[in-house]
């Protein structure tokens, strides 16, 4: 059985890993890597890098991501996205590929297969994220798709509304944090060497930028560059850096700039890789910002979570999540609030057991029964 996997990111690419790593020590499939987007892009890191050094299967590589984040330059890139998948999928064959998440170029993965016939199986569907376009992307990719495999059983029945039956829809927990191997991860000592952060108490901080009302990044920007000016006062802050969104080198900018004008109180990170992020998760007093990261993994690391401004808005929370809006006063009293809170005590609403295997048994079953 012939197995694709999609991967345009650090940040998918590091979800899949307990699947791959299964998938590809099973004889019954064929796995090939489908290689695209960020990860062939030197502005973040050349992670195709990590994927060939993995050597879970074959990598296949796919051009066409923008290198500009302009409005403009997201729709001309969909669109070459379609443009070179559209000969890429003419050429190539699968039984099943893989889709992951909600960003733009999946997207255009996926919709330049629908003539083709692929089965597409979409992991995390039924989510929502009010405050990004990813919304849109995600609910296109769930319709492109004949398998899913969702988070939580309130996301299932999402997908089943999406997509106008309950067929093939499973309910099998989040993907990342399986297996988590909190107390295997990378020494943190050892990371603070290897990208030159000093090891003392420290902040976990991401933002990306809102991708609906697009042109309020700039305040919002302004926002987060004062806040963080503020909190780096009572605590080191480690940035790690932005997707590649529209708007997106505004965060950039911004985090360059702190740390330029601050090098002492901020450190930067382009691309930590998924263990090492982990282990800064595990390790950071809390997490500040707007990823799904603080959303589905923060809990299992026992960590609170200061999310700002609605990108993940509609997305369930455990009870570790703050929300609050895009101002400086809030973020600023939440962060020194959560200095003095200690650790969370609760569960994580997104785990589940053996969520890799239950995905490979049912594509399994999927593809012989097809």
């Amino acid at each position: 059985m012939k197995i694709g996997i999609l991967t345009s990111s650090r940040a998918d690419y590091g979800i899949y890993k307990n699947l791959l790593e299964l998938l590809s020590k099973d004889k019954r499939f064929d796995l090939t890597l489908i290689v695209f987007g960020m990860h062939l892009q030197s502005k973040y890191g050349n992670t195709i890098d990590m994927v060939k050094k993995d050597n879970f299967g074959t990598v296949h590589k796919v051009k066409g991501m923008p290198t500009n984040d302009s409005i403009k330059d997201i729709s001309s890139g969909y669109g070459q996205l379609i443009i070179n998948f559209s000969n890429y999928w003419s050429l190539n064959k699968f039984d099943c590929v893989f889709a992951l998440g909600d960003r733009f170029e999946m997207s255009a993965a996926v919709q330049s297969g629908i003539p083709f016939e692929i089965n597409f199986a979409h992991i995390h569907g039924g989510e929502t994220t009010i405050g990004a376009l990813d919304n849109i992307y995600r609910h296109q990719i769930s319709l492109a798709s004949k398998i899913h495999f969702t988070s939580t059983s309130l996301f299932s029945k999402r997908v089943t509304d999406i997509v106008g039956n309950s067929k093939n829809i499973y309910n099998v927990g989040s993907l990342s944090i399986e297996k988590l191997g909190i107390n295997k991860l990378p020494s943190w000592t050892k990371i603070c060497k290897m990208f030159s952060i000093p090891n003392i108490p420290f902040i976990l901080v991401t933002f990306h930028p809102e991708t609906v009302g697009l042109d309020q990044n700039v305040k919002y920007v302004k926002v987060i560059k004062n806040s963080l000016n503020t909190i780096s006062k009572r605590s080191h802050v480690v940035i790690t850096q932005t997707n590649a969104d529209a708007s997106g080198n505004l965060y950039r900018d911004m985090a360059l700039n702190l740390k330029k004008n601050n090098p002492k109180s901020f450190s930067l990170i382009e691309t930590f890789g998924k263990d090492n992020y982990f282990s800064a998760m595990k390790n950071c007093l809390f997490l500040l910002g707007n990823t799904s990261s603080g959303i589905i993994e923060a809990a299992s690391f026992n960590k609170y979570v200061i999310n700002v401004g609605d990108r993940q808005k509609g997305r369930l929370r455990s009870e570790n999540v703050i929300d609050v809006s895009f101002n400086q006063m809030e973020i600023i009293d939440s962060s020194f609030d959560l200095l003095n809170k200690g650790e969370f005590d609760g569960n994580n609403i997104y785990k589940k057991e053996n969520t890799s295997l239950q995905m490979i048994n049912k594509i399994q079953k999927f593809i012989t029964h097809d």
